[in-house]
C-alpha cells in the first residue's frame, strides 16, 4: 500500500469513529442513547406541559381557596350585620295593673327584695315575696320585663330570673365593670351599661349579646329606652350624651354636656327627655340639641322621672333632703313634698286601677329603707288647682300626702323597678 492509501485509510477511520454515537449508561445501568435535539425539545416540551398543568391545578385549587374565603367573608358579614340590625319592636300600650304588680328593690347588703302590692278597692298593701342574697357586692341596678327579672352589681355580673317559675336563671359576664343601668324593652330585649363604659343589647330568647355599643369614654351612668324601641339615650362620665340608632346599633349622634350627667329619662310620649345633672335638670325635645328649659335644684338630685298628668308632663326629682321635688315641663318648681326619713335613691312609676280608675302611681325609697308607694294624683292635684286660683307663677307649695302603701326593709335601699306583669 502506498503512502497515500495509507492517509486515506486512517482518515477515513477518524470520519467513522466520530459518526458513531457513543453509547451512556444510565442511573440503573442500563445503555440508552444520547438525546437527539428533538428529544431534547420533545423532553422540554412535556416539562412544559406538566409544569402548565401542574400550575392549572395550582390556580384552580387557589380559585376554589379564594371563593370559599370569599364565601367565609360573606357568611360572617352577614352574621355582623344580623348582629348590627338590633331591630326592637315598637312597645304597645301596657295594660295597667288591676290586682297586684311588682316592686323589685336593691340594696346596699346584697339582698334583692321582691314585693307583690296589692290592691283591693282603694287600699293597697305590700307583701314581700322574695328575699335573698343575689350578688357578693352592693346591688346598683334593677329592672323588670315581662317574665324576666335582672339585677346588676359592682361584682360585675348580671343575675337574670325568671319571675314566672321563680328561678335564677344564671349570670351574664359581658362587662369588666360595675353594672351601673338596666333597662328591659317589654319583655324582648335587656340593655346594660356599666362602668367599663360599654352599653350591651341582650335578646331574651336565648339571652345572646346582640350588640356592644361603644361611645363613651368614660364609665355610662344612665341609659333609658324610648318607647317607640327605635332610640336610646346614655349619659356618662365624659361629660357626653349619645342618641343611639337601635335598629342599626349605631351612634347617632353625640353631644358635649357642661356637667356630668347623672341621669336621663323619657317623657311618657317620647317627644322630650331630660339629663339629670348634680343639681340641674334639662329638658330636652327630640332632635334639638339645645335645651328648651332647666330646672335648678338647691338640694342634690339622686333620681328623677317624667310623668303626665292632665295633658301635662311634670319633672319628677328625688333628693337628698327627704323631698320629692316636681316641677312643670318649663324648668319651674311647681312644689315639695316630705316622702321619708332620709334621702330618696330610686323613683319608679306604675300605672294601677283604684276603685275601677286608672292611676299613675309612684315607688319611692330611700336610705331610712322604707318603700312607699304614691298616688300621683295626691301630689299633681293640689298644683293643678293652686295653678288655676293663684296669679303667682313662682310660689313653691309644700305638700303633705299620705301613702298608699309602706314597707320597712330595714336596710339601706339603692334602686327600684316595679312591673305590672305579675305571676
Amino acid at each position: 500500500m502506498s503512502e497515500s492509501q495509507r492517509k486515506r485509510a486512517k482518515t477515513m477511520t477518524t470520519a467513522s469513529k466520530t459518526a458513531t454515537p457513543k453509547k451512556t449508561k444510565s442511573k440503573t445501568g442500563v445503555a440508552r442513547k444520547p438525546k437527539t435535539e428533538v428529544g431534547k425539545a420533545i423532553e422540554s416540551s412535556k416539562r412544559d406541559i406538566t409544569k402548565s398543568e401542574n400550575s392549572k391545578e395550582i390556580t384552580k385549587k387557589d380559585t376554589k381557596s379564594e371563593s370559599k374565603k370569599k364565601d367565609n367573608k360573606s357568611e360572617s358579614k352577614k352574621k355582623d350585620n344580623k348582629s348590627e340590625n338590633t331591630d326592637l319592636p315598637a312597645l304597645p300600650k301596657s295594660e295597667p295593673a288591676h290586682d297586684s304588680f311588682l316592686v323589685v328593690a336593691g340594696t346596699y347588703e346584697r339582698i334583692l327584695y321582691g314585693l307583690e302590692a296589692r290592691v283591693v278597692g282603694s287600699v293597697m298593701t305590700l307583701n314581700p315575696q322574695f328575699i335573698f342574697p343575689a350578688h357578693i357586692g352592693c346591688i346598683k341596678a334593677v329592672s323588670a320585663g315581662g317574665r324576666y327579672l335582672a339585677s346588676g352589681s359592682t361584682d360585675e355580673v348580671i343575675k337574670l330570673y325568671d319571675l314566672k317559675k321563680r328561678v335564677e336563671l344564671g349570670s351574664l359576664h359581658e362587662h369588666s365593670g360595675s353594672i351601673t343601668a338596666l333597662q328591659f324593652h317589654g319583655g324582648s330585649h335587656l340593655l346594660s351599661a356599666s362602668e367599663d363604659g360599654v352599653i350591651c343589647i341582650f335578646r331574651t330568647n336565648d339571652w345572646e349579646p346582640l350588640k356592644m355599643l361603644r361611645g363613651h369614654k368614660g364609665a355610662v351612668n344612665s341609659i333609658a329606652i324610648h318607647p317607640s324601641g327605635k332610640l336610646a339615650l346614655s349619659v356618662a362620665q365624659d361629660r357626653t350624651i349619645i342618641i343611639w340608632n337601635l335598629l342599626t346599633g349605631q351612634r347617632a349622634s353625640r353631644v358635649k354636656t357642661p356637667q356630668v350627667g347623672e341621669i336621663v329619662a323619657w317623657s311618657p310620649s317620647g317627644s322630650h327627655y331630660i339629663v339629670a345633672y348634680a343639681t340641674e335638670v334639662q329638658v330636652y325635645k327630640v332632635g334639638q340639641t339645645e335645651s328648651l328649659a332647666t330646672v335648678f335644684s338647691k338640694q342634690r338630685i339622686l333620681c328623677a322621672l317624667v310623668a303626665s298628668y292632665e295633658n301635662a308632663e311634670y319633672v319628677l326629682c328625688g333628693s337628698q333632703d327627704k323631698r320629692i321635688h316636681i316641677y312643670s315641663a318649663d324648668g319651674v318648681e311647681r312644689a315639695s313634698v316630705v316622702c321619708h326619713e332620709n334621702r330618696i335613691k330610686g323613683l319608679s312609676l306604675v300605672d294601677v286601677v283604684l276603685d275601677g280608675v286608672v292611676h299613675a302611681v309612684v315607688v319611692s325609697i330611700s336610705s331610712d329603707g322604707r318603700i312607699k308607694t304614691w298616688k300621683l294624683a295626691d301630689l299633681l292635684d293640689p298644683i293643678c288647682k293652686h295653678a288655676e286660683q293663684s296669679t303667682a307663677s313662682d310660689e313653691v307649695m309644700d305638700l303633705v300626702a299620705e301613702p298608699l302603701a309602706t314597707y320597712n326593709a330595714d336596710v339601706r335601699l339603692t334602686c327600684v323597678a316595679s312591673s305590672t306583669a305579675t305571676f
